[in-house]
Order: structure tokens, then C-alpha cells, then sequence
């Protein structure tokens, strides 16, 4: 059950919910992580000698379903057969076994895609060994066998009793093993043997070297008057009392009363949170934290089911209330607060609250903001910030990243509440950012896609020697470009025509066999 069907503590700070509304997704770098993945997992089914793990559904198929295909590549099937590479790395990866044990058929199909891909990867690069004529002569096979350890005592050393008390089958298998492995790993090593030449480097890390700092601050529902805002507050102040609550959520009606019933018949609410409760807070016994009530409310199907939370006595709980994506049960751990409408915080909130909901028109406010913040900026950045009750903004050094290179920190990566970052991802604005001369004051510009929603921003700083960054930026592309070859090896690999996919009908295939 996701978490929106109960209230969420950071609606208690209206500033931080906006932040958070507006916070840039950043992705992690797809193709390095999906190299370190497949790359990996196949490291990993050296390790099934001597341990492997039990998968009882999928792995323990008849002969019949082991030997139907999940792909092919270059005309060869892609199967699930002993000892393959498919095979191990399912044998290998706990996540399976408990996903299995409760039944997340997500982390399955991720477990099984990325095995799926790792042996379509070592078939290729195992064709391509074969075609370069690379084989593991016994001998060599033999020291690896010795260095992985297989056949070492408690002491860490080889063991002739542990090699002799082995059988014929696992020693053939351990053998045939390495043999296959051995000229899958010369060909990705020398993927990853990569030489980067020094202009190259001297490239990337002048980039690197090449930073700015700005300051910027937003005109927002802010604009909106103190007083206005304090005299709405003033005519509703239930909305914007506080109270300290925990949950226990669930989507259906009949495992929120089993809940119920359990707290009712004496089970700690510790327990019952851990058994029946549905959202992330269970991770915290269920404790939400201090809340508007409106907050609250905005959950409720029936707001005047507001009223069962704030007639609480501290310590007890409601019966299950209908919330706008399931049912809730709420307990009160704090009294019921009044809003201290002296603080500027709470103004924000209230002023948060006004404008979602349309309480008054903030777009003559906002327009006035912004004709005198941007005005007085050119000359009184602070000034002008302070005029139009906002914050100022500070972004660390970033480079010019219009591209979105992994190997440099752009404005998106420092600026946690994004509206520069999405700003700057319009050329123009770029360049007027990291062409302009230090102390330059950009014009308002909107927000997009938030209404009522401007920036205005300042160029701080311009290092043109930042050591700093050019030091971890040296390390970075070092690493990662020798990494790039195997990894664009990879995706040729999964995206060739060569490439016949057909793991989902297979997987699902083989999960409904198997379940029923």
C-alpha cells in the first residue's frame, strides 16, 4: 500500500513539500550501473562451488521447461541448464530466494532478466573467443581452480583430502566450469584494458576545472501579504493546529478491522503495525510525526473525520477511518497545538494552503513581486530577496553541463530544490548563466510548469582552476572510460539483431507452471 494513502510528514513544512515537488529526479548513470550488473552476476557464478543457494519455484523446473528457450543469440538458444551461466547466477542471488519465500514478483523478473542477460552477454563474448581462437590450456585451468580456493582446508590451504573426498561429477563440473569461463573473462579484460591518452584526460579534466557558484531565490505563493494570511488563519484555525500522530494503513476494509481487532483485544501497537500496516512508516511503528490538521485531513474521504483524531486522549486511537486510498487508523501522540502565527514558518504554510487551494487569487501578489524584485536584484540581490519574503538559494561549484556528462557536476546535481537546474536545461538560460561575468542578475524567469512560479538568479563565482573538482574528476573518467568499452560491448550485445528476446513469455510462462 503506498504511502499516499496516509498523511505525509512533510506536508508539516510547506516550503520543504514544494521543494520536494519540484526536486529534480536524478538518474543514476543507466549504462554504468546496468555494466556493473550484468558484469558482476557473472563473476558472481564462480562463487556456486561449494555454495549455493536453494530456489525452490522457478529454479526447480521439470527437464521439459529447463530446456525451453529464453532468447537466442546468433541462432543459439538461451537456456536454464546446469551450470551455465544462467543457472548459477539465479543459484547465486539470495534476493530470489526470499523474493520467492514473500512472493515479490518484482524482484523475480529482475532477478531472472538480469541472469537472462548476463548469459546472452557471455555467449557473445564467448563466441567472439572462439572465432579469436582463445582457449584455458589444463594447465592454466588448474591454477584457477587453485586460486579460487575449492579445494582449500580451514586453513585456507589445498587440501589433497578435501580434492580426494570430492566426487568424480563435482570435480568434472568445477573443470568444465573454468574451461567454459576462461575465454569469456580474456575477452572482457581486455575490453576493460582500455589506455586513455593524455589529451583526452587533459580534456575532460579542464572541463572539470572550469566551475561557477550562484545564488537564486524563488517568487512564489510567499509573495502573498502577512497580514492577509495571518487573517485567514485567524477565521480558521483548526486547519493549522498541529498534531502528533501514527498510523496503521491498509487498502482493504477487512485487513484494517483485523488490525482493529488485534488492538482491541490487548496486541501491542508495535506489533499490530508490524503485521497488518501497509505504508513505509511501519518502519517507524507507524509514527508519522506533527502535523497540520489540514494535512490530515486532505487523506480523509469525510474531513469531518478530523474531529475522531483531535478528541483523542494522547496514547489511544480511532477505529478505521475511509482515507481517500484505503483505510487508516490514527493515533494521537502529541496534543493538539495551536498554529503560532508569529512564526514565518507557519505563515508559509498557511500561505501554502491559500494558494492550493484557491482560497484567493495570489497572481496579483506574485506579479507585483515580481516587477520589484526585479528591479531591485540588479543592484540589491539580498534586498530584493528579503522584499518578497524568500530565501536565498546558494549552488556550489558547478560545471557547464548542458549534456549531462557523467563525469561532471552540473547545477542539477548541487541544486537539491531544482528550479535553477530545470531552468538551466533551456540553452539559453545556460549560456547565460556560464557566459555572463561574475555578479550578473538574470531577469525573472518562470518556472515551468508552476504556476505563479519564478527565479531570479545571480552569478556568485568563477573559478577557471578548481583543483578540487578536477582531482575527482580524473579518477572518475579514469575509472570510468576504461569501463566504457565493455560496457558499450554490452548494450551492442542486448540491443543486436543477433539478439532474439523473448524472456518475458518465458518467465511468465514459467512462473504460472510452476504455480500451479
Amino acid at each position: 500500500m503506498a504511502d499516499k494513502n496516509v498523511p505525509s510528514a512533510e506536508n508539516k513544512d510547506a516550503k520543504l513539500k514544494v521543494v520536494e515537488s519540484k526536486k529534480k529526479e536524478k538518474k543514476e548513470p543507466m549504462s554504468f550501473k546496468k555494466l556493473i550488473t550484468i558484469i558482476i552476476i557473472v563473476a558472481l557464478a564462480l562463487l556456486m562451488v561449494g555454495g549455493v543457494y536453494y530456489v525452490v519455484v522457478l529454479i526447480s523446473q521439470d527437464k521439459a521447461e529447463k530446456a525451453s528457450a529464453w532468447g537466442s543469440y546468433d541462432g543459439k538458444d538461451v537456456r536454464i541448464e546446469n551450470n551455465n551461466v544462467f543457472y548459477n547466477t539465479l543459484m547465486n542471488d539470495s534476493n530470489l530466494q526470499n523474493a520467492y519465500l514473500s512472493g515479490d514478483y518484482n524482484t523475480m523478473l529482475s532477478s531472472y532478466y538480469n541472469a537472462y542477460q548476463a548469459q546472452v552477454v557471455f555467449q557473445a563474448l564467448d563466441k567472439e573467443a572462439q572465432d579469436a581462437g582463445i582457449v584455458a590450456p589444463q594447465k592454466l585451468v588448474d591454477q584457477l581452480i587453485l586460486k579460487t580456493g575449492v579445494y582449500n582446508d580451514a586453513d585456507g590451504n589445498f587440501s589433497e583430502e578435501v580434492f580426494d573426498a570430492s566426487s568424480d561429477a563435482q570435480k568434472t563440473q568445477i573443470n568444465n566450469f573454468y574451461t567454459n569461463y576462461y575465454p569469456y573473462s580474456v575477452v572482457l579484460a581486455d575490453l576493460q584494458s582500455t589506455i586513455i591518452s593524455g589529451k583526452e584526460m587533459d580534456f575532460v579534466v579542464q572541463l572539470a576545472r572550469d566551475t561557477r557558484t550562484f545564488d537564486y531565490f524563488v517568487i512564489n505563493y510567499n509573495a502573498y501579504p502577512d497580514d492577509l494570511a495571518k487573517a485567514y488563519a485567524e477565521q480558521n484555525p483548526q486547519l493549522f493546529s498541529k498534531a502528533g500522530i501514527s498510523v496503521i494503513s491498509a487498502a482493504s476494509e477487512e485487513k484494517i478491522k483485523a488490525a482493529y481487532d488485534a488492538l482491541v483485544a490487548g496486541t501491542a501497537w508495535d506489533d499490530v503495525v508490524a503485521t497488518y500496516s501497509e505504508d513505509s512508516y511501519k518502519e517507524d511503528n507507524g509514527k508519522v510525526g506533527s502535523l497540520q490538521l489540514f494535512s490530515i485531513m486532505s487523506n480523509m474521504t469525510d474531513q469531518a473525520d478530523i474531529d475522531k483524531v483531535t478528541s483523542l486522549e494522547v496514547g489511544s486511537y480511532t477505529n478505521p477511518i475511509q482515507g481517500t486510498n484505503g483505510f487508516v487508523i490514527y493515533r494521537l501522540d502529541e496534543a493538539v497545538a495551536e498554529a503560532d502565527l508569529s512564526d514565518a514558518e507557519t505563515l508559509t504554510v498557511v500561505k501554502f494552503y491559500i494558494n492550493q487551494n484557491k482560497v484567493d487569487d495570489i497572481t496579483p501578489y506574485v506579479d507585483a513581486a515580481v516587477a520589484r524584485a526585479s528591479e531591485m536584484a540588479q543592484s540589491d540581490f539580498e534586498g530584493a530577496a528579503k522584499a518578497v519574503n524568500a530565501t536565498i538559494i546558494p549552488i556550489k561549484s558547478s560545471n557547464n553541463n548542458i549534456a549531462g556528462s557523467q563525469y561532471l557536476a552540473g547545477i542539477n546535481y548541487y541544486d537539491a530544490a531544482g528550479y535553477l537546474a530545470t531552468a538551466a536545461n533551456d540553452e539559453t538560460v545556460d549560456r547565460e548563466l556560464f557566459v555572463s561575468d561574475e555578479g550578473h542578475v538574470t531577469a525573472a524567469m518562470p518556472v515551468q510548469n508552476s504556476e505563479n512560479t519564478y527565479i531570479i538568479a545571480k552569478v556568485t563565482g568563477i573559478n577557471k582552476e578548481n583543483d578540487e573538482t578536477s582531482y575527482a574528476t580524473s579518477l572518475l573518467y579514469n575509472y570510468y572510460a576504461m569501463q566504457q568499452p565493455a560496457q558499450d560491448r554490452v548494450y551492442s550485445v542486448i540491443s543486436s539483431d543477433k539478439h532474439v528476446d523473448n524472456f518475458y513469455n518465458q518467465f511468465f510462462a514459467t512462473l504460472f507452471s510452476s504455480s500451479t
